[in-house]
């Protein structure tokens, strides 16, 4: 589902960039920085498997659509709470909103099928860093604490949801997306056999018609890489209206300047009594 394991290593390689006044005491552990990962794909893990619920709200959409306005309200709330966590939060959100811009990009060049591209990217990136083969890892006992927000990371999110998009039920809605998402890592992505597969096949056959709705069969991570998402002949491509030739790994160098950016961004927002001139710079608000 979308790419949460390239968010995974990239905030996790970041946090050297955050003011330590922030991350000092706060919980940086691994399975609290995947349960953050995870935050931008809460629209794709809604009722995940249901034939028939819709998501009606589509947040993370609406979240892209409008990121710097939520952006800003989710900082104010943040400062005005003086919350470590949820400053922390913010970080999390601006950077996995990064990784979601130019990986889009990048698939785009590389694959006409989305959510097999996504699926590459993510075995790649799991396989290297853990040494692991990810279609034969639970992930949710590999990650096993990471899949609810907590009362913190609701009270940042909740007012910037109402003001912006008139939501009214963020903790719910939450709750139940992260509850899919363990479903979906703890019995529908792996399979040490291939054997899922058949059944998912079947199951879209029958019961998944919806238009726009996930097929079953994109569910399971594959056992081999396809190199050619990897760009290893370094073809050049468009990332972000600039024409570029990064491999997938130099992709990934370049994510992590970007983040070192938005760090310092961040961290001169919430040292700096709310400056949002650097913001709205970076932004090129008064350009638009």
């Amino acid at each position: 589902m979308s790419t949460p394991f390239i968010r995974y290593y990239l905030l996790k390689d970041s946090l050297r960039f955050i003011h330590s006044n922030i991350t000092y005491m706060q919980d940086t552990s691994n399975s609290a920085l995947f349960k953050y990962a995870l935050f931008y794909d809460a629209e794709d893990f809604y009722k995940v498997i249901h034939p028939l619920k819709k998501d009606i709200y589509k947040i993370s959409s609406k979240i892209k659509d409008n990121f710097f306005s939520f952006l800003k309200e989710c900082l104010n709330n943040a400062y005005l709470h003086a919350s470590a966590m949820e400053q922390l939060f913010c970080y999390y959100i601006f950077i996995s909103h990064l990784v979601n811009l130019n990986i889009e990009s990048y698939i785009e060049a590389f694959s006409s099928k989305k959510d097999y591209a996504e699926k590459m990217i993510d075995t790649y990136f799991f396989n290297k860093n853990e040494k692991l083969k990810l279609h034969k890892t639970n992930i949710a006992d590999y990650f096993f604490s990471s899949f609810q927000l907590s009362d913190e990371d609701i009270a940042l999110l909740e007012k910037p949801i109402k003001r912006q998009f008139g939501f009214f039920c963020t903790k719910n809605y939450y709750l139940e997306c992260y509850q899919s998402a363990r479903f979906y890592f703890d019995h529908l992505a792996n399979s040490q056999t291939g054997i899922k597969k058949l059944f998912y096949i079947f199951y879209d056959l029958i019961l998944n018609h919806r238009k726009g709705k996930k097929k079953a069969k994109t569910f399971l991570y594959p056992k081999r890489i396809d190199t050619t998402i990897l760009n290893l002949t370094k073809q050049d491509y468009t990332l972000l209206d600039t024409e570029v030739n990064f491999s997938l790994e130099e992709l990934y160098q370049h994510l992590l300047k970007e983040s070192r950016k938005a760090c310092d961004l961040l961290n001169s927002y919430f040292t700096g009594n709310q400056n949002l001139k650097p913001l709205e710079k970076y932004f090129k608000v008064n350009e638009k």
